[in-house]
Order: structure tokens, then sequence, then C-alpha cells
């Protein structure tokens, strides 16, 4: 069983490969089995500088995301009741390497 919240960080090791989260997620705590979540936060390390971190679907690239943070932002998935925010749909994609990302989540 993993701790919850699940506070941890994962590195995106080469620039502009695409990174699925729950497979990051999985490869630094296999304890983590259920891949949704009912809250859920991503952010680009205040120590990575202007490199940017872009996330989306499995779809991303440099010039198609969701969002784009570049050092100390954060995007927050808003709480909800159920475990509906799936961490499967999720990529992540750098333009730096060795890029940390601060994940925390919740499963009810």
């Amino acid at each position: 069983m993993p701790a919850m919240p699940w506070m941890k960080t994962v590195t995106l090791t080469t620039a502009t490969t695409v990174y699925g989260l729950f497979a990051l997620i999985q490869a630094l705590d296999p304890s983590v089995r259920f891949p949704q979540c009912c809250k859920l936060q991503i952010q680009s390390d205040p120590s990575m500088g202007a490199a940017k971190l872009r996330i989306g679907n499995s779809d991303i690239s440099t010039t198609n995301c969701g969002v784009s943070l570049v050092a100390g932002q954060a995007l927050l998935f808003e709480t909800t009741e159920q475990n509906l925010h799936s961490l499967l749909d999720i990529f992540l994609l750098s333009d730096t390497n060795t890029h940390l990302v601060n994940i925390t989540f919740v499963v009810h």
C-alpha cells in the first residue's frame, strides 16, 4: 500500500522524450497499482530554472500540450469525491535533460 498522500519526485531523464505519468510513478514506487486519483498536483521543481515542462495527453509535443510550466509552477487537478483523474492519460515532456518533477496525489 503506497503512502497517502503520495509525494515524490520523478525524473524526466532525456529531453524531448514523452513520459507517461503512471509509468514514472510505478517505476519509482511499484506499490502504486491504482492508476486513478481524486487529487493531483504536478510541479516543475524550483531548481529547474527556465526549463519547460509540458503536460498533456498521449499526443503531446513541443507545440501541442495542455499546460507548459517553468521552475516552481504547478498544475493542480482539483479534488473530486471519486477517483476520476486518470494517471494513465497524463504525459510529460521536457526541453531539458534530467528534469525533476514533483508529484503529489491522493486516492480515496
